[in-house]
């Protein structure tokens, strides 16, 4: 009899165990006042379909206060995901770097790997590929695409003038102006024309011609504004602040911009910094050049990767010549040789 209630004991344990594991994706929610299936949905992050399923509803899905609702748990987003591809952070590595390495975005490395800084540590092991493509779209992205181009061709015809033209009609017919023809056949006032009269016409042809584009592979990073030595590092502490890098080249020597952006400062009214150029960029990035010797853009103006904004001039009143280069992401000062390359660093 004894074995016959332990064994008992034991079923009931064992079927406790199950109730608890199949109502663990649940949560319970009691209905209160002004309740609604939207409201409470849109409370812990779910969809009316899946309460309604949950909970068996019938239509018209009326709820009331008091009655008992079975929530059900949102599902952690990438679970089914496996990492194919991991890599083991080394000593100076960055995020950056990582992503440069890997050709893949800062933003997926975070997402990934749940990263809430930019900040890792040596050792630290990070996932950089998934088992599944998650965006198809993006996964069928072509590596080029194709780009009309307008062409416009000009040659001169001869037209014999028709009953009822008129220069405006005959413009208008050859894609060209009414000042053009007087031009070109020597007209006098009032430019009376007749018909049978030839006259030369420039006919203007606008055609299109498709071309092949590459798209961007290279993730979004920073170029060398000038080739040179760095003379002065990055610091930012209680005893120096040194926001950016010193880079020393020979004098009047091109500067380029570090990365696609739109010019939003290009003046001398900041004296610390003399001849400033302050380039925005994407990512909420700005780039700032100090020290310019020439300045070879204007306010507005959108420029390219590598293009030229200036000649480098002389650091902050020596006598030695190079740029002010800074980094800074939301407005705040970043190390410059956290997001270049170190193949100029030596030089």
């Amino acid at each position: 009899m004894g074995v016959l209630q332990t064994l008992r004991f034991f079923i009931s344990v064992l079927a406790l165990i199950f109730i608890l594991v199949s109502t663990s994706s649940a949560l319970t929610y009691t209905v209160k006042r002004g309740d609604s299936l939207g409201k409470i949905a849109k409370k812990y992050g779910v969809s009316v379909k899946k309460l309604i399923q949950a909970n068996n509803l019938k239509r018209p899905y009326i709820i009331r206060p008091g009655q008992k609702l079975k929530i059900p748990v949102k599902e952690k987003r990438g679970s089914s995901y496996k990492c194919v591809l991991k890599h083991k952070v080394k000593k100076g590595e960055s995020l950056i770097k990582i992503a440069k390495r890997y050709h893949v975005w800062v933003k997926d490395l975070r997402k990934l790997n749940n990263l809430k800084s930019d900040r890792l540590y040596v050792g630290q092991v990070l996932c950089i590929k998934k088992g599944k493509v998650s965006n198809k779209k993006s996964a069928n992205k072509k590596s080029f695409y194709i780009k009309k181009k307008k062409v416009v061709t000009k040659r001169i015809i001869r037209y014999r003038v028709k009953k009822g033209d008129s220069l405006s009609k005959i413009a208008k017919k050859y894609n060209t102006t009414v000042s053009r023809i007087i031009k070109l056949n020597g007209l006098k006032k009032p430019y009376i024309i007749r018909p049978g009269q030839r006259l030369k016409v420039e006919k203007r042809e606008v055609t299109y011609i498709e071309e092949v584009v590459k798209r961007r592979t290279v993730p979004f990073g920073f170029v060398w504004p000038v080739e040179g030595k760095v003379i002065n590092h990055f610091v930012n502490n209680a005893r120096k602040r040194h926001l950016g890098i010193d880079i020393k080249t020979e004098c009047s020597i091109p500067i380029k911009a570090a990365e696609d952006g739109k010019v939003i400062f290009a003046g001398d009214s900041i004296k610390a910094y003399g001849n400033l150029i302050i380039i925005k960029h994407a990512k909420r990035f700005n780039t700032v050049y100090g020290h310019v010797g020439q300045i070879a853009v204007k306010e507005g103006q959108t420029v390219k990767k590598g293009d030229l904004i200036g000649f480098t001039g002389k650091l902050n009143g020596s006598d030695v010549c190079g740029v002010y280069f800074e980094i800074r992401k939301n407005a705040i000062p970043v190390d410059p040789l956290v997001f270049l390359s170190k193949k100029n660093d030596t030089k």
